[in-house]
C-alpha cells in the first residue's frame, strides 16, 4: 500500500475584471461576514446594499492600479483554480506598501493566505517596495501567526495589531 502524499496547492493572484468581480462578490456573500471584507456601512452589521455597492466600487477603483487614483491594486486569489478571496497592496508612502487580505471561511486554515502573502511580497518587491505593514486586530491570532510567519515584526497596541515586513 502507498502512504498519501499530499500536494500544496496552486495558489496565483488573478486581475479582478467584472466578471472576477462577480465571482467575488459571490464568495464573500456566502463565505465572509461583511465586517471582514467592507467597512461599517448601512443600519445593519450584515451584508446589505451600501457594503454591495462599496464593494463593487472599491474592486473597480483598484483595477486601475498603484499609479491609479486609488493607489492600490486588488486580485483574487485563485487556488487550484477556484476564487477563495482577495488581496490587496496599496501604495502609502515612498517605499512603503501596505497589504490586506480575506478568504472565505473554508478556505482558510490551509496554508492558502501564507502563499498568497508571498506572492504579493513577491509583487511588492518587483515594484520596488522595502517595506509591506498590515493591520489586524488584538483578536485575530491566525492573522497575527500568518504575518509573524512572513518574519513580520508585530506591534500590539490595545486596539490594533501592526505589521511591518523588511522587502529588502
Amino acid at each position: 500500500m502507498c502512504p498519501e502524499s499530499t500536494v500544496a496547492p496552486r495558489v496565483a493572484l488573478a486581475d479582478v475584471d467584472e466578471e472576477m468581480l462577480k465571482e467575488l462578490l459571490a464568495l464573500a456573500l456566502v463565505q465572509a461576514s461583511a465586517d471582514e471584507v467592507t467597512p461599517p456601512l448601512g443600519s445593519t452589521p450584515f451584508w446589505n446594499p451600501e457594503r454591495i455597492a462599496w464593494f463593487h466600487t472599491y474592486h473597480r477603483a483598484a483595477a486601475a492600479g498603484l499609479e491609479g487614483p486609488a493607489r492600490e491594486k486588488t486580485w483574487a486569489v485563485v487556488a487550484d483554480g477556484a476564487v477563495v478571496g482577495s488581496i490587496r497592496l496599496k501604495r502609502t508612502a515612498p517605499g512603503s506598501a501596505e497589504t490586506g487580505i480575506w478568504l472565505g471561511r473554508s478556505f482558510r486554515g490551509q496554508g492558502l493566505g501564507r502563499l498568497a502573502l508571498h506572492l504579493v511580497a513577491d509583487e511588492a518587491r518587483t515594484r520596488g517596495f522595502a517595506v509591506l505593514q498590515a493591520s489586524t486586530t488584538p483578536g485575530n491570532k491566525a492573522a497575527q501567526a500568518l504575518l509573524s510567519s512572513l518574519g513580520a515584526e508585530l506591534i500590539v497596541e490595545a486596539a490594533s495589531v501592526e505589521a511591518r515586513l523588511a522587502l529588502r
